[in-house]
C-alpha cells in the first residue's frame, strides 16, 4: 500500500454508516457486479418498507459492454418493484457510466427537477466498502440544502469482515487507492 494512503486513511476509515431515522429520498448506487447490485437495492428496499424513505433514486448505467442489456438502474427498479415498492416511488438515473457521472446526474435531478425541490435529506445507499468514496463524490454534486446520510448494505464486505479473506482486503485496499486519487484531484473528505 502506498505511503500516502497509510498516512492519511486507514482501512477502517473506508466504512461509513450514519444513523438517521428518516430521509426524503434514498439514492441507491448500482454496480456491474450482480451480487453487489442485489445487496444495494435490498438495502434501499428495506429503507422504503420500514417507512424511512418515500422514494428511491436508483443509479447506474453499466451497459458499456452491451448497450442492448438493461441498465443497472433498470435492473434495480425491477427488483424493487418485485419486492413491493410501487413504480411511482422509484426514479431511475441510468446515464451515469461511473460513480462521478451518476453523482452529477443525481445532483442535477435534485437541483432542477421540481419534484425534488423539497428534498433536504437523503440516504446514500451502497456497499459498506464503497460508501466513503461515494459520499465524497456525491457531496460535491448534490445541492447544499441536502444532508447526506450513508446507509450500508449489510451483506458483502463490511467493517467486521474485510480482513477475513485476501479478496476482501484487496477490495478495501483498492478503495483506499481510489479515495486517495479523488483527494488528489480536489475532492474533500469534509
Amino acid at each position: 500500500m502506498e505511503s500516502a494512503i497509510k498516512n492519511s486513511l486507514l482501512p477502517k476509515d473506508v466504512f461509513r454508516h450514519d444513523a438517521a431515522a428518516r430521509a426524503d429520498v434514498a439514492i441507491v448506487m448500482g454496480s456491474p457486479d450482480p451480487e453487489h447490485l442485489r445487496q444495494r437495492i435490498a438495502a434501499g428496499v428495506a429503507l422504503f418498507k420500514a417507512g424511512m424513505v418515500p422514494k428511491l433514486i436508483v443509479c447506474g448505467d453499466g451497459r458499456d459492454k452491451d448497450p442492448q442489456q438493461k441498465s443497472e438502474a433498470e435492473r434495480m427498479k425491477e427488483i424493487a418493484v418485485k419486492a413491493g415498492v410501487p413504480e411511482t416511488s422509484i426514479i431511475t438515473e441510468d446515464t451515469g457510466h461511473d460513480p462521478i457521472e451518476s453523482a452529477k446526474e443525481c445532483g442535477r435531478l435534485l437541483k432542477s427537477d421540481a419534484s425534488f425541490q423539497s428534498v433536504k435529506t437523503a440516504f446514500l445507499v451502497s456497499s459498506a466498502w464503497h460508501l466513503l468514496r461515494m459520499f465524497i463524490v456525491m457531496k460535491r454534486y448534490v445541492p447544499n440544502r441536502v444532508t447526506l446520510y450513508c446507509h450500508a448494505a449489510t451483506a458483502g464486505v463490511t467493517a467486521s469482515n474485510w480482513q477475513t479473506t485476501p479478496q476482501n482486503r484487496a477490495i478495501v485496499e483498492n478503495e483506499l487507492r481510489l479515495i486517495e486519487k479523488l483527494l488528489k484531484t480536489g475532492f474533500s473528505l469534509r
